[in-house]
């Protein structure tokens, strides 16, 4: 019997490992055991060995007609569109999804975003923002993140629903598998994902388009981990372990947690603890990652010195001049990349006791948001998803 104790090393450990997985914005890693062949004396043998697989985007194949496209999902309102469209011939684009009734134009321009019934966000506007570099210079920069965001998210969902007519082909009874086949799980399912309306905007969690958004990402994950346990379970001996690992049924909670925010899932059976065996999950979601802007993942800024999650009472008591938000990674502290035996921070403001130390409720509701907090909150929003960088972003 193997006793886990404190000095056990990673060869002790990992025998009792058949996957981890690190799901990311667009797509997933899964760390598990892979066959590989090598030669000893002569002979060709065969070994298994945990090996970080290739990346797996949160793609979904539909075909109609002579329409035959992927589209690549992300954990929030971002798709890349590829494949053949009839009329339009091979296609290669990306961008943001909005819903084009809330856009207000001044020609082909962008100046507006409707927020609310009694809100438009001014989106034609410069911001100017400050940070501090690794020697401790303020620097001042300009950004129109958050007015490229509006327009180019503009242009890319009135081309999909105008020109390609995505919302004609992206049904979920029209999604294929690899080998062909429909998804017995959708045959019945003729909901048009991508006719975006009020009804059905790709910012509000409860809409068609992230419904089956998160589906498709489930099924991805499901499947390929399925995949990657079985072949564990068949070479489980060859890794030195008897261990027959069956897979636990994920509950509602931790597929919002998955499909919500960048994580890192780790399964372990097996192992034996004293004189008990260890058979659980782990789910740890990373809210310091550069990967992905959560709409709680924004702190703000008074005139205090302290920064604020945006419906901080102490923030709207102290909020005289403008209010600008960050990612919340940005007030972490970094590595100096010129000196790596010392950090810097970009913002030098503390957390206020209230928001931030003492876990106010993230929830953001935005009807109890002034006009200036609700500008603070979506131009940072929509600058910092901007800003952040995608694997399978197409560039013009």
């Amino acid at each position: 019997m193997l006793l886990v104790c404190h000095g056990s090393n990673a060869s002790t450990i990992m025998p009792y490992i058949p996957a981890l997985v690190f799901t990311l914005y667009d797509g997933f890693y899964i760390y598990s055991p892979n066959e590989y062949t090598y030669e000893e004396n002569g002979t060709i043998k065969t070994g298994y060995e945990h090996i970080l697989k290739p990346y797996i985007h949160y793609s979904m194949r539909y075909k109609s007609g002579a329409n035959n496209i992927v589209i690549n999902y992300s954990l929030d309102n971002y798709i890349s569109v590829y494949g053949y469209i009839a009329g339009q011939g091979y296609i290669a684009k990306s961008g943001y999804l909005i819903n084009l009734n809330n856009v207000v134009l001044s020609g082909n321009t962008v100046i507006g975003y409707r927020i609310s019934n009694t809100y438009t966000l001014p989106t034609n506007i410069t911001e100017t923002l400050t940070e501090y570099d690794a020697n401790g210079n303020l620097v001042t920069k300009q950004s129109d993140s958050m007015k490229k965001y509006y327009q180019e998210a503009y242009e890319f969902t009135k081309w999909a629903l105008n020109e390609a007519k995505l919302q004609d082909i992206v049904k979920p009874s029209n999604a294929i598998r690899s080998d062909g086949n429909v998804y017995n799980e959708f045959q019945n399912d003729n909901t048009s994902v991508l006719n975006i309306s009020d009804s059905n905007d790709p910012s509000d969690r409860a809409s068609e388009f992230v419904q089956h958004k998160r589906e498709v990402m489930r099924i991805a994950i499901q499947e390929n981990l399925n995949n990657a346990i079985a072949v564990y379970n068949k070479h489980s001996i060859s890794l030195g372990t008897n261990t027959n690992f069956s897979m636990p049924v994920l509950t509602d909670e931790d597929w919002e947690k998955i499909l919500t925010n960048v994580n890192m899932i780790s399964f372990m059976q097996g192992i034996h603890v004293g004189i008990k065996s260890y058979n659980n999950y782990t789910i740890i979601t990373s809210t310091k990652n550069k990967q992905y802007i959560n709409e709680n993942s924004l702190f703000f800024l008074d005139n205090s010195g302290t920064y604020h999650r945006i419906n901080c009472p102490i923030l709207k008591n102290n909020s005289s001049g403008p209010i600008v938000g960050y990612k919340s990674v940005d007030f972490k502290k970094l590595l100096n990349p010129e000196d790596k035996t010392k950090y810097y921070y970009k913002h030098w403001e503390y957390a206020c006791y209230e928001c931030i130390v003492a876990s106010l409720d993230e929830d953001i509701n935005i009807d109890n948001l002034t006009n200036s907090e609700l500008q603070a909150y979506y131009t940072a929003l929509a600058r910092e998803r901007y800003d952040t960088d995608k694997i399978t972003k197409i560039l013009k």
